[in-house]
Formats: structure tokens, sequence, C-alpha cells
């Protein structure tokens, strides 16, 4: 009895102490804690990917945007530079646009530094109109609106100066000569040393004289005894014309007329643009001069 009593006791001892070695809590806290260590590590890798995924979303905007503002600077870029060819190309009379020194239209065309802008001037003087064609090499041109003459000259910049050496004056002298220039607006005064004479330049557009078209005084003068003469039914021609030059505008005045004793009997008044050979007569009726030489 005793001996299956102390059996019993021991056995129940052993149990007892292989229970206790089964649980492992250390095990067990270690494993709870890799779970969490794991769990952690997979929340950080899904937060980083989510993060991830935000950036690469953040540089597809971001980039998207930079790609719409350079699109947009590049249409500017394009729109301005269309502009500045339109305007570049563009050639007759009165059109002004850039000039071969890249000065716009709205920009003055002469300089005491640089000179003329290439193209053509016009000239106001008391003695009669000229204009002028200046060139980017210092050479040029000049016509005279009484007449037609034309004689090539060499110009330079000095002193607040430009320095002429034209080929061949009016008279058919040679003639070497300074006038002081002063800047005015868009253009320039003229004032020569050789007689005094003031000019005043205004300038006309970049074109030469192979585009420039003018009709000289006495051009006018026989246009208009013509054109009488086919719009009368006697085909009569006044023995007087004059030319007068008026204050403003582009019109030449032609007076046609005859002397009757001591009496100036006017036949027409003629108010025609030369550039254009076109106008008015002194009763207002459209006409047209350049109709004169088609009989």
């Amino acid at each position: 009895m005793k001996l299956t009593y102390l059996f019993a006791v021991t056995a129940a001892l052993i149990l007892a102490g292989c229970g206790s070695m089964t649980e492992r809590p250390a095990d067990s806290n270690s494993a709870s804690g890799d779970v969490k260590n794991q769990s952690a590590t997979d929340t950080e890798d899904s937060v980083e990917e989510e993060a991830s995924e935000v950036t690469a979303d953040s540089s597809e905007v971001i980039s998207e945007s930079s790609l719409a503002e350079e699109s947009r600077e590049v249409t500017e870029s394009k729109s301005d530079t269309s502009e500045e060819s339109k305007a570049d190309g563009k050639v007759g009379l009165f059109s002004g646009g850039l000039d071969d020194d890249g000065r716009g239209p709205d920009e003055n065309h002469f300089g005491l530094e640089v000179g003329f802008a290439p193209g053509i001037w016009w000239s106001f003087c008391d003695s009669g109109d000229r204009y002028y064609e200046f060139s980017t090499d210092g050479t040029g041109m000049r016509a005279y609106q009484a007449d037609g003459f034309k004689e090539g000259f060499t110009y330079s910049m000095e002193d607040g100066c430009a320095v002429f050496s034209f080929a061949g004056y009016a008279e058919g002298v040679s003639e070497n000569t300074r006038a002081k220039a002063e800047e005015r607006g868009d253009g320039a005064v003229l004032t020569f040393d050789n007689d005094g004479h003031t000019e005043e330049l205004v300038y006309m557009g970049n074109i030469t004289f192979d585009e420039f078209t003018f009709y000289n005084n006495e051009e006018l003068e026989d246009m208009a005894r013509e054109y009488y003469r086919q719009h009368n039914d006697t085909g009569y021609i006044p023995e007087f014309c004059d030319i007068l030059k008026p204050e403003t505008g582009n019109d030449i005045v032609i007076h046609l007329f005859d002397i009757e004793g001591n009496h100036t009997a006017t036949v027409n008044w003629y108010y025609i643009d030369r550039f254009t050979g076109k106008g008015k007569d002194m009763m207002d009726n459209e006409i047209d001069l350049t109709t004169a030489g088609k009989g």
C-alpha cells in the first residue's frame, strides 16, 4: 500500500516537471515578437510602397506640369518668332517692320552713333523734296522730286555730323559736305555746312529705289497737260503749268492756266498723289493722270 502511494506521488511529481518544461514561455514570447516584427516590417514595406507610389504619382504630376509649362513656353517662343519673321518680311512703301539692325517700327530709325536705318527716307526741303536710299555699307542714292535726277553717295557719321560725298551733284559737279545731324522723333534733321540749307528726313520703309515709285514734277506736268487735252472736246492744252508743293501730305498741286493780258485765267487745279499719279481736280472729280499716256 505504501509502495503504491509512493509510486503515485513520484509519478505525479515527474508529470508536473514535464508539464513545466513544455510551456516554454520564453520561446512563446520570442515567437510573438517575431510575428510582431514581421507585421511591423510588412506594415513598413506597405507604407514605403504607398509612399513610393505617391512619390511616383507626384513625379508624374510634376513632370506633366513641367511638360505643359515647357510646351507653353515653346508655343509662345514660336509665336514670337513667327511674328518677328512676319515683321521682318515686310517690304513696301511705308511698311516699317524690323530693319537689318534689329530695330522695330516703334523705335527711332536714326541715331547719332549708328546713322540712318537702311531703306528709303523722304527729305523735306524748302528748295524741293528729295528721297535718300541708305544702305548698311555706308553707300546710298539720292533722287530729286523736281526732275527725278539721281546721284550716288557715300556717308559716315562723325562727331554728330553726317559726312557726305556725292558722286554727281544736280549741276554735274561732285560735292563733299558735312551736315549737322539732330534726332527728331523717328527721323532726323540735317543742316548742311556748304549752304546752310536744312532737310528734315522721315523714314518710309526698308526698301530700295527698285521697289519705290514716285512721279517727279516734270513727269506730272507732262501728264497733266496730256490728261487735260484728252478730256476736253477741243483738244486744247493750257499754255502754263505750275507745280506747287502743299504744306503736308503726298499731294502735288498742279495749276493749269493761261495769261490773258494782265490776268491769270485758271483752267484747272489738279491735286495729285506723287506716288500713285491719282487725285482730284478743282471740281472734286476723281482723276488718274497715269491714263494720259494710254491715248
